[in-house]
């Protein structure tokens, strides 16, 4: 079995398991991975579309199919494009006429591995994504219960609508400002403990219900830091709590 079959048969098992155990942040961790190991086969398949991109000029047919092998481990995929990487550069720079038989038998080795990487690695996103989609619903309906159960009965959508309620579709702040406003609103609607309000805003903005976006002025804006004795680039920190419902 490939390392790539095996993988998801593993986060497979692991998100059901999670998800009947109301595991909220095993499931944000199960995830977090599935979304590295999404980004690195993105990676990985731009970097194969390149290098082929770069070999194209040179009107050089692909070996024959080799037999297939089983699918590598993303640093073995990486290590191997890398080293690809300045020899087709430097063959993209080099006329056809003039490259020898050795360099032309190479291209078409490693053109033949390049279009079946590419296959695989397009094979492997589809698998990844519909994974990823399992489970973004399973952690959502987790999150839900628990929503549900501090609020006693109000899911995540229900309380986003009684934020927008009373404060429209942002609150206008800081980070920290706006974040106790909203605590503190929460407390009072549901009549919960200011524990649990902390649990539910975190809920809510991992849930990207809630996020927070700074103000950046259209003019350069730089500030002096005292503590340092320098002046740099400042990112201002006012901004608003957007509510997405």
């Amino acid at each position: 079995m490939t390392y790539f079959k095996k993988l998801i048969e593993e986060k497979d098992k692991s998100i059901l398991f999670y998800h009947k155990k109301k595991d909220i942040k095993a499931l944000e961790i199960v995830l977090s991975e599935l979304n590295k190991e999404h980004t690195a086969l993105k990676e990985n398949l731009n970097e194969v579309i390149y290098l082929l991109t770069l070999i194209d000029k040179h009107p050089i047919k692909t070996t024959e199919k080799q037999e297939e092998l089983p699918s590598k481990h993303q640093k073995e995929i990486e290590k191997w494009l890398q080293s690809l990487k300045d020899l087709f550069e430097g063959f993209h720079n080099t006329s056809t006429e003039d490259l020898d038989k050795e360099e032309v038998d190479f291209i078409k080795l490693e053109k033949t591995k390049l279009l079946d990487e590419k296959k695989n690695l397009e094979h492997q996103l589809k698998y990844i994504n519909n994974i990823i989609s399992k489970t973004t619903v399973l952690l959502t309906d987790v999150r839900n219960e628990f929503c549900k159960k501090i609020t006693k009965g109000y899911d995540i959508v229900a309380v986003s609508k009684k934020l927008a309620e009373k404060y429209g579709d942002k609150v206008v702040g800081t980070y920290i400002s706006g974040r106790k406003e909203i605590i503190l609103f929460l407390e009072k609607t549901f009549k919960i403990s200011k524990i649990r309000s902390k649990e539910l805003i975190d809920l809510l903005e991992k849930s990207n219900t809630i996020n927070f976006k700074i103000d950046i002025p259209e003019n350069d804006v730089f500030y002096y830091y005292k503590d340092y004795g320098f002046a740099d680039e400042f990112v201002p920190i006012i901004g608003a709590w957007h509510i997405n419902v």
